[in-house]
């Protein structure tokens, strides 16, 4: 039931540890007769019980909520397994499935910011919320709202198109980390604000909070004021670049290739 080349394709927590365990969570929804849009749906009700666990600005609640959250996070690669099992993979479990990520990342960034104002902090902690939010959902917007583009095209075209991108062979590397202009500083702002990164700095403030509750909240204070800053800011700078540079046209050009074949 994995995916083909699951051990290579994706973050380093879906590949070592979400991805290998969620096998298990398979077997188990399986014979619980579970459907993969029923584990999605449990995914999403994880991430958002975490998302108001940590908004809470409890103690017990944020390493509670950091715990809903790693759930939700395993349950978004059973969900997938278990499609593959009932050969039930479909459009709609990738439409759910999107939706759930746009979801939770919208209601986690804002639990971040009002946690710190429900501990009294400041009552300006929930417009960072806001903050985080906005940017953490434009920048995961970012490639779909690009993708709707080309859908709007193709549906107007009355050309012929050849798909020259999608399956087949191995996958690329990722891009690493650029050695020359203002990407020297983007790339590695862009990386945090990445899920699986959130959830491991997540994962290690949780720990904070169990050992000493003085770090954990200027961990948290200092980790929620940088996203605060961080994601509009890599937002409005990454949509603007994609406009300036035509990058959406570029995309499509390399992926459809017009052909004037029968």
């Amino acid at each position: 039931s994995q995916k083909g080349r699951h051990r290579e394709i994706g973050n380093w927590l879906a590949r070592r540890v979400a991805r290998p365990t969620a096998v298990y969570g398979t077997w188990v929804a399986v014979r619980l007769g579970m459907s993969a849009h029923q584990v999605t749906c449990l995914a999403l009700l994880a991430s958002m019980a975490g998302a108001l666990a940590i908004g809470t600005g409890d103690r017990l609640g944020f390493v509670a909520g950091v715990v809903s959250l790693f759930v939700a996070f395993w349950l978004d690669h059973v969900d997938g397994q278990v499609a593959r099992w009932r050969g039930t993979e479909t459009l709609s479990g990738v439409y759910l499935d999107y939706l759930m990520h746009h979801a939770a990342t919208m209601a986690l960034g804002f639990a971040l910011g009002m946690g710190l104002a429900m501990r009294g902090e400041g009552i300006g902690w929930a417009a960072a919320g806001g903050g985080i939010a906005v940017g953490w959902s434009i920048l995961s917007l970012h490639n779909d709202c690009r993708y709707k583009a080309f859908f709007q095209r193709l549906k107007r075209e009355t050309k012929r198109y050849r798909v020259d991108g999608g399956a087949g062979g191995r996958p690329s590397p990722a891009p690493g980390w650029p050695r020359r202009g203002l990407g020297i500083l983007s790339w590695p702002a862009l990386k945090l604000c990445e899920g699986h990164v959130v959830l491991t700095v997540l994962g290690v403030l949780g720990v904070a909070a169990v050992l000493d509750e003085r770090l954990w909240v200027a961990g948290w204070i200092m980790y929620a004021g940088g996203m605060a800053l961080l994601g509009p800011v890599l937002a409005v700078g990454r949509v603007a670049r994609s406009v300036r540079r035509g990058l959406a046209e570029e995309e499509f050009a390399a992926w459809f290739r017009e052909t004037r074949d029968a």
